[in-house]
């Protein structure tokens, strides 16, 4: 068994110094994210216009495509002609978005990995 050595009181109170530092910066850091966070996509935007453009085209329609699934489903009084149609609607809509997405992929993973990267290098400026 290992031999310790006593706590002090010092000890108490410098962990409970070290605790209430780390609680402020994390206070801090809480308080700042959002306005980094957006000034960060501003800043984006200002530097490529076009990939922000299609970034926003394809989340949009990406969301778009997501909320007709949702809603769609209690729709079932459809009559046999009117469910084909709507068949044939759906299957144009993930045709165009199958298409739009492997264009927009490329600027959406770019962006997100030099997000990604500066946060994890600690360069937030």
């Amino acid at each position: 068994m290992e031999k310790r050595r006593q706590v002090t009181e010092e000890d108490i109170l410098m962990t409970e110094a070290m605790i209430a530092r780390s609680y402020r910066r994390l206070k801090q850091s809480v308080s700042r994210a959002p306005s980094q966070a957006i000034s960060s996509a501003g800043e984006t935007v200002r530097k490529h216009p076009v990939a922000a453009a299609a970034v926003a085209v394809g989340a949009g329609i990406t969301l778009y495509g997501l909320f007709r699934l949702m809603t769609r489903r209690g729709a079932s009084r459809e009559s046999i002609a009117g469910s084909r149609e709507q068949k044939s609607r759906t299957d144009m809509k993930m045709e165009i978005l199958s298409m739009i997405l492997p264009i927009v992929t490329p600027y959406i993973t770019g962006y997100l990995e030099k997000y990604m990267g500066r946060i994890f290098s600690g360069d937030r400026n």
